[in-house]
């Protein structure tokens, strides 16, 4: 409940920064502080929790509950007693975090004397992480630059990773990397060391791969379409031969009567689905039920045929003069 209600407030301060445009909303209630415009500065102290969203945000002033950040660019200047949740193209904390740090963005740069008290998870391109942190550290990057102490364990899933004079790890340190990452001793003992090696896909295989996959399901679909026209196309003809005087009423009556024809092609339609659970209620029925099934099938089928054929006839009757037998198979097969 409690991440439905933030998902919430950032979807309503969305809908105020829409309406406000460049000019800074702001809202006050129960010691919680909302800002949003594409300026957005939260510049006193907040009793409770604060809420900002923007183009550029900054929380300049103390937090005494959660903070929930969202921007281009976020800065962060002033001490937060909870928890930390900001996102943004570019995330800049220097301040203390009283309870949890997440934060997600293209750079993240965490520089401050003052810990982060709980856990942190860092999500980003490129990553500094200079401020000490009590609890856990989870951090995916493309690079890492780690220059302060974790006192719990730190886990890095990415590519690069940098450790700087500061760097420690006091619990188990875990790196999944696509290349061996040397650890100094100063960081962690070697038994408190753990790496994976992560493989990099080749995406120019795993493309072909998935292209002949979808190639080799194609074939079968494509084959069994074509057997199918082929199979109408031949019955279509068969018609247009052996029946001409039939085929040209039913041409006339759907000019004439179009929705006549149409009603009475749905009446006829319920009547031969309706046949199934009918036929299903009997003993005898449930004999019959594979025959009635084929019977349905073969009377949808030519329905279709006839359907599609008349529409054709009547599309092309609009451009050219369908007077001959070869015509009307051409029209037939487009149909």
């Amino acid at each position: 409940m409690k991440t439905y209600s933030r998902v919430l407030v950032l979807t309503l301060l969305l809908g105020t920064l829409s309406a406000a445009g460049a000019e800074e909303s702001r809202l006050a209630i129960g010691g919680d502080q909302f800002t949003a415009g594409q300026i957005a500065a939260i510049s006193a102290p907040v009793a409770h929790d604060a809420f900002a969203i923007g183009g550029d945000v900054t929380l300049g002033m103390p937090v005494a509950g959660d903070a929930h950040l969202a921007g281009y660019d976020v800065d962060v200047t002033a001490d937060i007693a909870g928890d930390l949740y900001v996102g943004g193209f570019s995330v800049n904390i220097t301040a203390g975090v009283g309870g949890d740090l997440s934060a997600v963005g293209n750079t993240i740069t965490l520089r401050s004397s003052s810990p982060v008290s709980g856990n942190a998870r860092l999500a980003g391109s490129a990553v500094i992480l200079a401020t000490p942190v009590t609890g856990a550290a989870l951090v995916t990057a493309q690079s890492l630059t780690l220059d302060a102490a974790i006192a719990g364990d730190f886990s890095f899933y990415g590519e690069n990773l940098t450790f700087g004079p500061n760097a420690r790890v006091d619990g188990t340190l875990d790196i999944r990397a696509p290349k061996q990452t040397a650890v100094p001793a100063s960081v962690a003992a070697a038994d408190r060391v753990r790496f994976e090696l992560l493989d990099s896909p080749d995406y120019v295989s795993e493309a072909g791969k998935t292209a002949g996959t979808f190639v080799g399901r194609l074939w079968p679909v494509f084959w069994t379409v074509a057997a199918w026209w082929l199979l109408l196309f031949v019955a279509g003809a068969g018609l247009i031969a052996l029946l001409p005087g039939a085929v040209t009423a039913m041409q006339q009556t759907s000019q004439t009567r179009p929705f006549r024809s149409f009603g009475l092609g749905i009446l006829a339609l319920a009547a031969v689905l309706g046949l199934v659970p009918v036929a299903a209620l009997t003993i005898i029925g449930l004999v019959l039920l594979p025959f009635v099934a084929i019977f349905v099938f073969l009377a949808c089928s030519l329905a279709y045929l006839t359907g599609t054929f008349l529409i054709g006839l009547r599309i092309a009757g609009a451009f050219v003069t369908i007077d001959t037998n070869l015509r009307q198979l051409g029209v037939l097969a487009l149909a």
